[in-house]
């Protein structure tokens, strides 16, 4: 099965191999920079994937590929950026523009075809099962965009999903939130919103796409628990984990591994890390909420 993929960026030399060396894995269409042609290459190819590839950009490019990612939002299309990591840097200090999946170049096609085509199998399979789960039935998800939904998805737990131990406004006011910090690192920004979703209301969510981002973070903040994304492109769960324990503040951190994966020896792997949990995606609210009461309380 072929995935589409609309690209559009500077690097023509890295569009071209697209068509001539991944052509194999991937259905490919281009648009230029101009966003009425990108929002009709969206309507009119349906991709399964946008891919913005990097070289010399401008402010100005920037600025219409955030304006894009609303789009792609709103239609379920993941965007990814491939470049070096001086584009990639600009790319995430403007706002909106934090893309869902980021390579870094230099890296073999053979790679690159590999980490696109995960990440789009699994993008597809965290929609899915949404679409299945009975909340997203009670709000009629599978007639709107699964982005679109999470402010719905965020009301409907707030509304539906408050803690039994909770009291309604209308006896006694509920106990203060517990303000812990804990950072989600994931590569999916719908796991971040949905998580956020879950706990925005007893804890303060920082989230990041990948592992070094998140490393930054850590040195600059302090954090009470970290959810782990197992499986990521360049820097994976385990090599997350091991940075960390390097670190004799950052060791000290309850770490949970949170990913889809299902491979009995990849769970295994993961156990042997010895980190303080694990929770297979898509995470119950439930599970997750009484993990981290577990952990840091």
């Amino acid at each position: 099965m072929k995935y589409k993929v609309l690209l559009a960026g500077n690097s023509k030399k890295l569009i071209s191999n697209f068509f001539l060396q991944m052509d194999f894995a991937f259905e490919c269409m281009t648009s230029s920079m101009i966003f009425d042609d990108l929002k009709n290459h969206i309507q009119y190819f349906k991709p399964d994937i946008f891919i913005y590839c990097m070289r010399a950009e401008t402010r100005d490019d920037l600025v219409t590929i955030a304006s894009f990612h609303d789009v792609l939002g709103k239609n379920d299309v993941p965007y990814a950026a491939i470049g070096d990591s001086v584009s990639l840097d600009f790319a995430v200090k403007i706002p909106n523009c934090v893309p869902e999946l980021s390579i870094k170049l230099p890296m073999s096609t053979s790679d690159m075809e590999d980490t696109i085509t995960r990440f789009i199998k699994k993008h597809k399979a965290f929609l899915s099962s949404a679409a299945d789960s009975p909340l997203s039935k009670a709000l009629d998800l599978n007639t709107a965009s699964a982005f679109d939904t999470l402010s719905k998805i965020d009301a409907a737990l707030e509304a539906i999903e408050k803690d039994p131990n909770e009291k309604d406004t209308a006896g006694r006011q509920p106990e203060a939130p517990d303000r812990h910090r804990i950072l989600v690192i994931d590569d999916a920004t719908i796991i971040h919103k949905t998580i956020k979703g879950y706990l925005d209301s007893r804890y303060e969510v920082a989230t990041a796409i990948s592992g070094k981002i998140a490393l930054r973070f850590l040195n600059a903040k302090e954090v009470s628990l970290i959810l782990l994304d197992y499986e990521m492109p360049e820097m994976n769960g385990p090599a997350v984990l091991e940075e960390l324990r390097k670190d004799p503040y950052l060791a000290t951190i309850p770490v949970v591994f949170l990913t889809g994966i299902n491979d009995v020896e990849k769970i295994k792997n993961a156990l042997a890390l010895k980190p303080q949990g694990y929770l297979l995606k898509p995470v119950e609210k439930e599970a997750l909420i009484a993990k981290i009461r577990e952990l840091i309380q």
